[in-house]
């Protein structure tokens, strides 16, 4: 059974405006004190500064009468505009990859739809009542959260192109937004954190210390709470990993993502 607290959601909404009216983006200004200074760590890229994190309305679930906080990590936007606030931020993940259906989405959003429906302890698909959650979207139900509030390109995005672009952030970007980034961890108190992309692992290794223990299920400490933390390889990842997320049948969902969330589960029990 699943449950939703949208009352605590929206206080906890609040406090993470509040932090990102004060410290992050103001007016439609972005006015993080480190700008300048990661701006000039990538002068000469496209550069995109002040993008917000999704939290959806049902992000505070319990699932069989336990805490169910999800938080989904990725790198970076990986495209325009400048300064997204939180709530356009939403309106981008739930009314615009959401409400199109699976099959509409990019390898990301899909990967990320299947890594949801797991946790919730639904089985993989494509099928819309599979992503039915309370009054709304299974995309309600989680927080998106990129390690970096800027992105930095390594050339111009194709118009064209289905997602985002190929990250090129710097030392300097990846040092001042931990702080950041463990500030909205703070506020949100997720029970399960799921870093998309082996390398954002080493990311919070190198700014936050959180020394790795195991390669895919771990336990690190935030705001003084145990909190288990997957990572597995982004859903757009090539390679061995398949393009993972466009498949429903890959071989990375079946025998990596899908066993090390039913074991995370049974551990939760």
């Amino acid at each position: 059974m699943i449950r939703s607290d949208p009352q605590k959601t929206q206080e906890r909404i609040a406090r993470l405006d509040e932090y990102i009216r004060e410290d992050l983006l103001s007016d439609g200004k972005f006015i993080c004190c480190s700008f300048e200074q990661c701006r000039a760590s990538r002068s000469g890229f496209p550069f995109f500064e002040g993008q917000m994190s999704h939290v959806g309305k049902h992000y505070d679930l319990d699932v069989d009468e336990r805490p169910m906080r999800i938080v989904i990590v990725g790198q970076e936007c990986g495209h325009g505009p400048n300064c997204i606030d939180r709530s356009t931020r939403s309106s981008i993940i739930v009314e615009g990859s959401g409400v199109g259906g699976f099959n509409k989405r990019n390898p990301h959003m899909k990967g990320t739809t299947s890594i949801l429906r797991l946790l919730l302890k639904r089985e993989v698909g494509d099928d819309s009542e599979g992503e039915a959650l309370v009054d709304g979207h299974i995309f309600d139900g989680f927080a998106l959260s990129n390690f970096l509030l800027c992105t930095a390109l390594t050339k111009p995005r194709r118009k064209e192109a289905f997602g985002g672009g190929k990250g090129n952030s710097s030392p300097t970007m990846r040092q001042n937004c931990a702080r950041h980034f463990l500030r909205t961890l703070e506020i949100l108190e997720p029970t399960v954190i799921v870093t998309q992309g082996i390398g954002i692992r080493r990311w919070l290794e190198d700014t936050l210390g959180w020394k790795r223990k195991d390669a895919r299920a771990e336990t690190v400490e935030v705001g003084g709470n145990q909190v288990y933390l997957l990572t597995f390889a982004h859903p757009s990842a090539g390679g061995r990993y398949g393009f993972w997320g466009n498949s429903l049948r890959s071989s990375y969902l079946k025998n990596t993502v899908a066993p090390t969330i039913k074991i995370l589960l049974a551990m939760q029990r």
